[in-house]
């Protein structure tokens, strides 16, 4: 017997050798496999700021040598450049500032020995700076050449005193370079490093540039020698020159030391530190040579980097301590994915001896089971159907706050306070009869305070066939809780990183498309023209690959909200057509647009997130089909009483897809065919941003394909049924009878404002009218006299003559006594359309106008007075209590703003919905208007500065009027409200109070620029 207890013991011994080698095992191996992710993350920490450094050096030495070639400008400004000048123009570039590394600038002409004399007795005589001139002047060294190069003008002049007269070519190496330089006309950069004492012991290197005489040519090398001049240079102080691009580094554990390559052959050189190059710089303020680094090299990272220095090689070796680059969390992380494969290891393992022990001794197996559920870190129970405990754990006893012994037996509400024994018990009794397991998170706190976030799973326990028990087991999971509030948080950075990168990549994007797209004007070279257009279709291609990553990255940043508006199915499908008809007719393709019975045309939803999945589906149909037709259909799937779920599809006979395939579709970053030769490119984002759209709307997306069958791609959206009869968004959707009357009609439109005189002549004129512009009231009855018109468009306030003594006028004239007049303003008021139309004016609308507001009410008028076949009777222009002759149909805007310049930020700075009303959900004119208002409002500015100059409030109040409406008809809410309050100043305000709302407007419209620009790109299709 006691060999057999011997036995069983010595197994467990091993069996608990084996489950520790097994956990050491993987603690090793997660220890390894973490310590390689943190040093990779660290060396790539370490690149990166290295990389910065490098271009911020780079970038410093081409400055540097951009001032020696605007000392050259300067020379070329006038054929004797004096040195008064000369100083004013160093003295302007404020080096002190811009340019610290800079010691000296100066300039050295050009004297053949004959001249020497006379040069020598002209700078003594030079009294620009001096009255008594330098009648110690003298070319140092002394002596006889062919000729002389002296520092002649030298900034600051009072340090270099003493290299005043001296010849920089006495020195035969010196001369060599500035002849080469000279013959060549490019930059002599001295590669030879000097160590300059004062103030501190430093290394200092120089460039020159040769000048040459004005209106000579300088095409080869006997031009330029005849041409010569002189030279210009700059010397500067290495050591400040590197500092500063240091100074920019956040990590001051990356060290930098600077050589400059020795090697005088360009082909031999190289990126390796050798004996004879050159010290530069040390960031220990050193300029001896460093000496090797302590201890080991494999304990730090180390990199050489090139710098071009005009031609001349310098190499920044950059190193740091590898455990310095570590940050954070990472110092630990090795340690605790050791300890944590250990742990769960052998946990594990724990748990599986524990019951393979179990099935071999009953009384061994609850022992054995009791000694882990109370070291393990759960709370555990188990509740029978009368809410009595039969077992509760260590830490579940701790919780309650009573022995074990004294828990078990006894019901819930008898060890706990009501309220959570109530709540713990509504859930278990839902797991006693249903019988199936329940999980979830819940949350306590503890006597100390402390809150705990808990994951419980409460499962039934069968006994002979019926569920007797149920038990639960809670994780404390608050440092995971906290772990994933840290990844929520690091990819809403990452999501904001993608969107700012995507906004700041695009604006120098626009400016490489458009000056594709105007180069290609002028272009006749074949070549350069197909190059130019090879530009133009490539930033297209980038630009739309960087609009899908915006709209990724904003729908998971949780920053896209959709619209709601009403909006009329078949133009929809009309603008899919309208779009890519041309491209799928160059491929010879029919788009077939279906809408099946029953699917009410009139919904409200997001017309523009529709079109744009519609889009990529449709797109994307087209790319993969050679021929046949492609079907776009809208079918309703469930209709309710405010409701209506539509199906879309887009059906094409192309190259379909496997089951494979298909299965990673709608994926971020995926595609059907991922390899390298793949005949069709693609992010592989426009799929998944249909699916998170379509998901946004309510609905969800799916495919049905078989390879050479094509593919049917298709999405829902739960969308509201319309609430009101809804006005087409362009002049072709309009009803003909509505559009009739204004077809051929001509029309006056008087108004001030350059950006609404455009877009009320584009509105007119796409409805079919003939629209002549006048700039204010006088004009208008100018024009009136000479011809006729069949309706005046009149803005009320303007300058010269306002609208209301302008419609005066004309009632009182017999001749233009029964002209159609419609009143426009911005001031939408009782009193505003109660003064319109006792001035003597038919109509009253707002602006922003609404086109098909404007349309309706001109269908309106123009309709009647057709059927009446003669003018009106004349209105009085002063009797009161008079009402037009039909009702007044008017467009109520939303409330004034009573606050004026002080909160503007308050109102709504983009008002997308306004711009879609005011010009018919039409993304052309959209995109075109909102940036003709930017200029518009900038030359606005203008006007409104010289304004507050004068001192004119009289006038700076009619500006206001004037940019507001443009402001209100783009959406531009917060700027107008800036405009109103320039609108509603007084003399009593002063011109303080003018500046203070003046001094506001241009730095919110600089935010409305950028914001318009980004809404554009982002929300707006082309």
């Amino acid at each position: 017997m006691r060999r057999k207890l011997r036995g069983l013991a010595s197994g467990r011994v091993l069996l608990w050798l084996l489950g520790l080698s097994l956990a050491a095992a993987v603690g090793a191996t997660l220890y390894a496999t973490a310590a390689h992710t943190v040093e990779e993350e660290a060396q790539q920490r370490f690149d990166n700021m290295n990389r910065a450094t490098q271009y911020s050096i780079s970038a410093r030495v081409k400055s540097y040598s951009d001032v020696v070639r605007g000392l050259v400008a300067l020379f070329q400004t006038s054929d004797h450049v004096s040195r008064l000048q000369f100083r004013q123009y160093v003295a302007a570039l404020d080096i002190g500032k811009h340019f610290p590394a800079i010691e000296a600038i100066n300039f050295a002409p050009n004297v053949p020995h004959g001249q020497r004399d006379a040069f020598v007795a002209a700078v003594r005589a030079d009294t620009s700076l001096t009255p008594e001139g330098y009648p110690k002047f003298a070319i140092k060294p002394p002596g006889t050449r062919e000729h002389y190069s002296p520092l002649t003008y030298l900034e600051p002049m009072g340090v270099l005193m003493e290299k005043f007269g001296v010849d920089i070519t006495a020195n035969p190496n010196i001369d060599r370079a500035m002849q080469l330089s000279r013959d060549t006309g490019q930059i002599s950069a001295s590669g030879q490093p000097v160590v300059v004492k004062q103030p501190v012991p430093h290394i200092g290197l120089g460039m020159r540039l040769p000048v040459y005489r004005r209106g000579m040519p300088v095409h080869d090398v006997s031009s330029r020698r005849a041409a010569f001049l002189g030279s210009v240079g700059i010397g500067f102080s290495v050591a400040k020159l590197i500092q500063g691009a240091i100074d920019e580094m956040a990590d001051r554990d990356v060290h930098m030391i600077l050589y400059a390559d020795a090697s005088v052959d360009p082909e031999k050189r190289s990126l390796i530190i050798e004996k004879d190059d050159r010290l530069l710089f040390n960031d220990n303020g050193s300029i001896d040579k460093p000496a090797a680094l302590p201890g080991d090299h494999s304990d730090y990272f180390i990199s050489v980097l090139p710098i071009d220095f005009n031609g001349s090689l310098w190499k920044a070796q950059f190193y740091a301590r590898k455990d310095a680059m570590i940050e954070g969390l990472d110092r630990w992380f090795p340690l605790i994915a050791m300890v944590t494969g250990f742990a769960g290891t052998l946990l594990i393992y724990g748990y599986s001896f524990t019951m393979y022990s179990q099935r071999r001794n009953a009384v061994e197996q609850r022992r054995l089971l009791d000694s882990v559920l109370d070291n393990v870190d759960a709370h555990v129970y188990m509740k029978d159907q009368g809410r009595r405990y039969v077992y509760v754990n260590a830490k579940m006893a701790e919780v309650i706050g009573s022995p074990v012994e004294e828990i078990i037996g006894k019901l819930d509400i008898e060890v706990m306070n009501h309220r959570d024994a109530d709540e713990a018990w509504h859930e278990d009794r839902a797991v006693l009869a249903d019988g199936q397991k329940r999980s979830g998170e819940a949350s306590y706190t503890d006597r100390h305070g402390v809150v705990h976030h808990l994951w419980t799973v409460k499962a039934p326990v069968r006994l002979d066939k019926d569920v007797s028990v149920v038990i639960a087991l809670s994780t404390d999971v608050t440092e995971l809780h906290m772990l994933k509030e840290q990844a929520r948080a690091a990819n809403q950075a990452k999501s904001d990183f993608l969107s700012n990168m995507s906004h700041e990549i695009r604006t120098p994007m626009n400016s490489v498309i458009g000056m594709a797209h105007l180069a290609l004007k002028g272009a006749t070279n074949p070549k350069q023209k197909d190059y130019l257009q090879k530009i133009y279709h490539s930033g297209q291609h980038l630009l739309g690959i960087i609009n899908d990553i915006l709209d990724f990255s904003k729908i998971e940043a949780g920053k896209l909200d959709l619209e709601v508006l009403d909006f009329a199915l078949e133009s929809l499908l009309s603008n899919i057509s309208s779009q890519l008809g041309d491209a799928a007719s160059r491929k010879g393709l029919e788009l077939v647009f279906e809408i099946w019975p029953g699917l009410s045309h009139q919904l409200r939803g997001d017309p523009l997130r529709l079109e744009q999945v519609l889009l990529n589906f449709t797109s994307n149909a087209i790319k993969f089909s050679e021929n046949n037709k492609i079907y776009i259909r809208a079918r309703p799937v469930e209709d309710r009483d405010n409701y209506t779920v539509v199906r879309f599809e887009v059906q094409d006979n192309g190259i379909g897809m496997t089951p494979a395939q298909v299965s990673s579709l709608f994926q971020s970053f995926q595609q059907g065919d991922t390899s390298t030769t793949r005949k069709y490119g693609g992010t592989g984002l426009g799929l998944v941003i249909s699916k998170q759209l379509a998901e946004l709307m309510g609905g969800t997306v799916g495919v049905e394909s078989a390879p050479g069958h094509g593919s049917t791609f298709w999405f829902t959206a739960k969308l509201q049924k319309g609430t009101h009869l809804l006005q087409a968004t362009d002049s072709n959707a309009l009803q003909p009878d509505m559009l009739a009357p204004i077809h051929g009609a001509s029309i006056l439109l008087v108004e001030d404002n350059i950006f609404s005189q455009q877009v009320g002549q584009e509105l007119l004129e796409d409805a079919g009218a003939t629209v002549v512009v006048a700039n204010n009231g006088k004009e208008a009855i100018d024009l009136l006299l000479k011809e006729h018109f069949d309706c005046v468009l009149m803005d009320v306030q303007m300058p010269v003559m306002d609208g209301y003594e302008a419609t005066r006028l004309i009632r009182a004239h017999p001749k233009l006594a029964g002209t159609l007049i419609i009143a426009m303003t911005a001031n939408a008021g009782r009193e505003d359309q109660a003064r319109c139309l006792s001035a003597g004016m038919d109509e009253f609308v707002t602006k922003p106008i609404a086109p098909n507001l404007l349309f309706s009410v001109l269908s309106k008028w123009m309709s009647q007075r057709a059927a009446e076949g003669r003018p009106p009777a004349v209105r009085s222009t002063t009797a009161t209590g008079l009402q037009p002759a039909a009702p007044v149909l008017t467009l109520v805007p939303a409330p004034e703003p009573q606050h004026e310049a002080g909160p503007a930020a308050e109102a709504e700075l983009f008002d997308l919905r306004a711009l879609a009303q005011t010009f018919g959900n039409k993304p052309e004119k959209m995109r075109k208007y909102a940036n003709m208002f930017i200029d518009s409002a900038q030359d606005g500015l203008r006007e409104v500065q010289a304004a507050l100059d004068a001192g004119d409030l009289v006038r700076l109040s009619e500006l206001g009027h004037r940019i507001k409406s443009s402001a209100r008809a783009v959406g531009a809410m917060s700027f107008a409200d800036l405009c109103l309050a320039l609108e509603k100043l007084t003399p009593a305000d002063g011109v303080e109070r003018a500046a203070a709302i003046v001094g506001q407007m241009q730095p919110l419209l600089d935010r409305l620029r950028e914001h318009i620009a980004q809404e554009m790109n982002a929300n707006i299709p082309g």
